[in-house]
């Protein structure tokens, strides 16, 4: 009975070595280095930035050495935190530097199946990211995520960026100037995409080759087109499934198409795009109000009609390029298709399009004037 006391003393001291840190805040002021906090902090630390415009000296990023970044992150659980207050925290590119913020260890497929390559835990909040010649934001294998409360303004490519994750949130952004995707989704699982605004990007948003993505409550105007979900090719994920996009707004999207990367899909997409899918799997589109978009409302079509490939060309692609599946249901589709780009169909310039192929597309319960063909097939 007199052993029973030591070994309870062992066992405490036990627990109490093997407890984890208690997480902590390192703060960033104007003048101050915010990549040496980073750099600084510990997994699970909070890293808070002071009101100010931060210009960071720049390095090889860690997820894609050839190109400068400004903030990398490659720890888990870091928090970078903008201190909430009428002025922002501006984060403002150097000449030259790629990413504003990229949080990862390596832009590497592998990462899907292996879970040492992946960071897990991170968030950006409160931050206003300028200037950048490719992404505002990057992440790139990421597990439990969230961007928030972010202003990704005039980035050469794309204003956030996350690609490659799992269990993620991207809400109450803003993204500008974009000459590919304001806000955009690629090759992830399991994410919300909502509350946010995009406005003059060539594409709002863009869900491209993943699955069970919800983009709700966010607005998309002004720009060349509100919405995309695609499955594309020679990708690490092949297919584009089970997302939803719904009680959106897609309205006056009629920018012109200032894509800088030839033979990138988006670069094809005509202005006055509202809501375009292409190649998906059981999307479900509703209650969405998608208005004044000069090509179309919302169109779904198989990738090789597209991109106008020819049928050896479709036979070699390494996606199923038919959409099936998919139920437009609820939405709310005017005054689009009147004065589409010269390169769409005519048959297309309609608030509702189909192109025909797949098989178990429907389209129930919309509101609109103009559709292709009439009617569109009536779900069960």
């Amino acid at each position: 009975m007199q052993r029973w006391p030591a070994l309870l003393a062992v066992l405490l001291a036990a627990l109490i070595l093997s407890a984890p840190a208690e997480a902590k805040t390192i703060k960033v002021h104007p003048g101050d280095s915010i990549q040496a906090a980073v750099d600084k902090a510990p997994a699970g630390d909070r890293v808070l930035v002071a009101p100010g415009t931060y210009r960071e000296d720049g390095h090889a990023c860690p997820t894609e050495p050839s190109h400068t970044c400004a903030v990398s992150i490659e720890k888990n659980g870091i928090r970078l935190v903008g201190v909430r207050s009428r002025h922002p925290v501006v984060l403002l590119a150097r000449e030259d530097q790629d990413e504003g913020i990229a949080v990862g260890k390596s832009d590497d497929g592998d990462c899907l199946s292996d879970a040492s390559k992946r960071v897990h835990g991170s968030r950006v909040r409160g931050l206003t990211v300028r200037g950048f010649e490719d992404d505002g934001v990057f992440l790139i294998c990421v597990d439990h995520w969230r961007i928030t409360h972010v202003r990704a303004v005039d980035n050469n490519e794309y204003g956030t960026f996350p690609s490659h994750t799992r269990s993620g949130r991207l809400d109450h952004s803003f993204a500008s100037g974009a000459n590919d995707t304001g806000h955009y989704l690629g090759q992830s699982s399991h994410a919300r995409v909502d509350h946010n605004v995009a406005r003059d990007n060539v594409s709002g948003f863009e869900i491209e080759n993943s699955s069970h993505v919800r983009a709700d409550h966010n607005l998309a105007e002004g720009n060349t087109a509100g919405f995309l979900s695609f499955a594309l090719p020679n990708l690490d994920v092949k297919q584009n499934s089970d997302n939803r996009i719904d009680h959106n707004r897609s309205r006056f999207n009629n920018k012109a198409n200032t894509c800088v990367e030839p033979g990138d899909a988006v670069c094809d997409v005509p202005p006055g795009t509202g809501i375009l899918l292409i190649a998906t799997d059981r999307n479900r589109v509703g209650t969405n109000k998608v208005r004044g978009n000069h090509s179309f409302g919302i169109a779904l079509t198989n990738y090789c009609v597209a991109t106008n490939l020819s049928q050896a060309e479709c036979d070699a692609l390494d996606i199923e390029p038919n959409p099936d599946g998919n139920r437009i249901l609820n939405n709310r589709v005017k005054a689009n298709g009147t004065a589409p780009a010269p390169t769409l169909p005519a048959i297309f310039a309609v608030d509702l399009a189909w192109d025909g192929t797949g098989t178990d597309n429907c389209w129930a319960g919309n509101v609109a004037i103009t559709t292709f063909p009439m009617p569109l097939p009536a779900c069960p």
